[in-house]
């Protein structure tokens, strides 16, 4: 059990032992334990005298022989936390305001005359008989407490100072004010927390994946070429297998362009809107990488075509890229 402050402990004393009816003498083990910054208070006739001095008694010390109870007051500076309910806008919770307090004895005598044994607790009651303090949480929810704490330590520090609390040999400065929330209730906004952070989590992961997504799907959108190349960068597809299936691949287009080509009437190359030379040039980039040497005839010596559904000669030759089939 924690002791109390600043009285420590008190005990009532029998009357000190004579020896032939004139010297009288207290046996030191009938007093209390001293411990360090504490000092002993000795009731004697009617008042009060405490042993500042640290040193042993002998019990022959006049007050000591006559003392009918002696109390043990702790005269060392200290934080004194005190707590005081008051209630919310939530039925069963209250808000706990903790409010914490620089003690000093002053007095050790007027602390055992006031009676002034649990400090905290007449600083407690003095907190208690500010009424605007004890109504300030009813309209608000328990949730709320870091909301409420502000109002709730300027409020404590106002009364204070406009009602400090007198206890007798005792100094008293109010340090800091706070409010605390209840246990179940730092549970339970702790958990809703860790669910927030959770869907935060997927909706980012959500968000990364739709991104990845959309650029695998342009690569692929881009040819084989940009998804080997894609395999080759994860690591996932060998150098020399990449070589591989690019030239499958391109060999397979060839043989496709082949064929269309084939299908064609012999001469029909001629006659179609087409710039052969630009078609064997896209051919041979796309298949080797380099393109041709071709040797193309001067524009007067091309063929014209004839009058009809096709272009008139005085109109001049005209060449058509692979870009004009699209029309």
């Amino acid at each position: 059990m924690a002791s109390t402050y600043p009285i420590i402990d008190e005990q009532p004393l029998k009357p000190a032992h004579r020896r032939l009816g004139l010297f009288a003498r207290r046996d030191p083990r009938e007093l209390p334990g001293t411990p360090a910054g504490a000092v002993l208070v000795f009731e004697v006739h009617g008042g009060y005298h405490a042993f500042t001095e640290r040193r042993h008694l002998k019990g022959s010390e006049d007050a000591v022989v006559e003392a009918v109870s002696v109390a043990v007051v702790d005269v060392r500076s200290r934080t004194v936390p005190v707590e005081v309910l008051i209630p919310s806008g939530d039925l069963g919770y209250r808000f706990v305001v903790r409010s914490n307090f620089k003690c000093r004895v002053t007095n050790p005598e007027a602390v055992v005359a006031a009676h002034v044994r649990d400090v905290a607790e007449n600083l407690a009651n003095h907190l208690r008989t500010d009424a605007q303090l004890m109504r300030l949480g009813l309209t608000r929810p328990i949730e709320q407490t870091n909301v409420l704490a502000p109002e709730v330590a300027a409020r404590v520090q106002a009364y204070l100072e406009f009602q400090p609390p007198e206890i007798d040999g005792v100094d008293v400065v109010l340090t800091n004010v706070e409010l605390l929330m209840p246990d179940d209730v730092v549970v339970h906004g702790q958990g809703l927390k860790k669910l927030q952070w959770a869907r935060e989590s997927k909706e980012l992961l959500w968000a990364i994946e739709n991104r990845d997504v959309a650029r695998i799907e342009e690569i692929f959108q881009r040819g084989v070429e940009a998804v080997t190349a894609l395999g080759v960068s994860r690591d996932q597809v060998l150098m020399n297998d990449a070589v591989g299936v690019v030239h499958q691949a391109q060999e397979q287009r060839m043989k496709h362009l082949s064929g269309l080509m084939s299908q064609l009437p012999e001469g029909s190359l001629d006659f179609l809107p087409i710039d052969s030379h630009k078609l064997i040039n896209r051919i041979m980039q796309s298949v080797a990488g380099v393109e041709p040497y071709v040797e193309v005839p001067a524009p007067d010596e091309l063929p014209v075509l004839t009058e009809g559904k096709h272009a008139r000669a005085e109109d001049g030759p005209r060449s058509i890229g692979l870009e004009d089939l699209d029309d």
